[in-house]
């Protein structure tokens, strides 16, 4: 039996049982003297770690091919301070893992501003956590170096992935012409669907023309998904198509074309819709002017064509589904000719009708339309709305409802989270007061994932109050400390890149 066999016996049933063996000769060592038996184990496991671990060999040598050597990294180290920071965030974070990833990502992101890279000494550990975090290998370049992306090259050969080039280009960035032509018909439904969606973002044309001249290969369920498709860089040009698929014999097929056109508020579609929505608007009141909104009827052939639903075979039909889809269908135009007011007057004229507010908004922020936008957040704070708007102008308009004092707190999480960080000092002020009200707690722990970036660098002493009050909810005690935290541990960050 081997050394190290007969090492791990002694481990296994003890030394009581399995006396230690002497090590090999060829290993010129000798145990220190006076050892106890534990002692001696011990002390030979030591020896064996070394002792295999330097025997070890990698991958790549076993090919009998020796890696190229690193190239010069000639870009300026990080301070030691800098460097101290990342070394603790390595190997012993003072925070979770959320807040360390975070941490980490913010060094890599200001070592890149500042032109610094990560020591070598760092870069295993670095790689490490970046194959586990994704947003972390978000910013790894540049901050890694020659030296990172030469060990992140033998890393990924030795364990056979693909990740970025050393220039940072993902898998597959060959800088080949993105239009270039594949076997299309051969491909499964999800690979050509795939395929035709990297067309489409590139070359909305060729995608269109591609569609066209399979269409009549293709099934209905690929014709559906194909069709999904031109959601993206959807354009005027697509209507043809789309006023094709509405004579399709599958209805999965006329949804997908009915649910695209009602995005292309010029189409006939459109008009066609237009003028079936107006038949169906009255003005009434003297002083108070308001809508009155009868309700479709049994559509016709044409109607049905469009996506208007049939009568039922038995039963009631659903005459307020059938109000929705001419809704979504026609110009919002129609609105305010039919009322002869503004955007914002129009929409007071509809005070009370709900599902109809509902289905304008839906359509508003289906067409990026601004102004309409504008004047239905005056009414409702919808993150569908909110996303239409640029990043500042989409705070400022939270900001508002904020202040309204007629916000949800539950209703704001969602908003809050897609938000632009960090906030403006205004916003965050507003988030604070309502989480320190007394029924706060539940809105901090909610938003506890984005709140240490959310919130800005100047709301430190404040959370530094909030947290030091007493608060016999745990959880908002642990959302302000982990702000803290963060806000205290980037601030180093930032000094030592200075």
């Amino acid at each position: 039996m081997t050394w190290l066999a007969d090492i791990r016996s002694s481990a296994l049933v003890g030394t009581g049982r399995h006396p230690v063996p002497a090590p090999p000769s060829e290993l010129e060592f000798r145990p220190p003297e006076g050892l106890s038996r534990e002692e001696l184990l011990l002390d030979q496991a030591a020896l064996v770690d070394v002792a295999t671990r330097a025997a070890r060999r990698p991958d790549l040598l076993d090919t009998g091919r020796l890696p190229d050597p690193a190239p010069p990294d000639d870009a300026p180290l990080a301070s030691a301070d800098a460097a101290r920071l990342l070394d603790l965030l390595l190997n012993q974070p003072p925070v979770g893992p959320e807040l360390r990833t975070q941490l980490v990502a913010d060094w890599l992101q200001l070592a890149a501003a500042s032109g610094q890279r990560v020591p070598h000494g760092l870069l295993p550990a670095l790689l490490a956590l970046a194959d586990a975090r994704p947003s972390v290998a978000e910013h790894a370049h540049p901050a890694i170096g020659v030296r990172g992306r030469w060990l992140q090259g033998l890393r990924q050969k030795g364990s056979g992935r693909q990740g970025p080039a050393p220039d940072g280009s993902g898998p597959g960035d060959s800088g080949a012409n993105p239009t270039a032509t594949v076997d299309w018909a051969g491909l499964r439904t999800a690979d050509a669907t795939a395929e035709l969606e990297r067309l489409r973002g590139s070359d909305p044309s060729a995608a269109r023309d591609r569609l066209h001249t399979h269409w009549d290969t293709l099934g209905a369920r690929e014709r559906a998904a194909h069709l999904a498709v031109f959601a993206i860089n959807l354009e005027p040009a697509d209507e043809d198509l789309l006023e094709k698929a509405l004579d399709d014999k599958a209805k999965s097929v006329r949804d997908v074309a009915a649910g695209l056109l009602d995005r292309l508020p010029t189409s006939a579609r459109a008009s066609r819709m237009a003028a079936r929505l107006k038949t169906l608007l009255r003005v009434k009141g003297l002083l108070r002017k308001q809508f009155e909104i009868d309700l479709p009827p049994d559509p016709d052939p044409s109607g049905l064509r469009d996506g208007i639903s049939p009568a039922p075979g038995t039963g009631e039909p659903d005459r307020l589904g059938r109000l929705a889809t001419i809704i979504r269908g026609a110009p919002l135009e129609v609105w305010t000719a039919a009322a002869d007011r503004s955007t914002a007057a129009t929409l007071a004229m509809l005070d009370g009708e709900t599902r109809v507010i509902d289905t304008i908004v839906a359509t508003a922020a289906l067409r990026d339309d601004a102004e309409w936008v504008r004047a239905l957040l005056g009414v409702r704070t919808d993150a569908r709305l909110l996303g239409c708007l640029a990043p500042a102008e989409r705070e400022q308009a939270l900001l508002r409802h904020i202040r309204s004092g007629t916000a949800q707190p539950m209703a704001l999480v969602p908003l809050l989270r897609d938000l632009q960080r960090p906030w403006s000092a205004p916003l965050a002020n507003a988030v604070l007061e309502l989480l320190a009200a007394k029924n706060g707690a539940q809105l901090a722990t909610m938003l506890s994932a984005v709140l240490p970036t959310a919130l800005p660098s100047d709301t430190a002493d404040q959370c530094r109050r909030l947290l030091q009050r007493s608060d016999d909810y745990a959880p908002r005690r642990r959302v302000f400390r982990d702000v803290v935290q963060y806000q205290s541990f980037r601030q180093s960050l930032t000094e030592a890149f200075r």
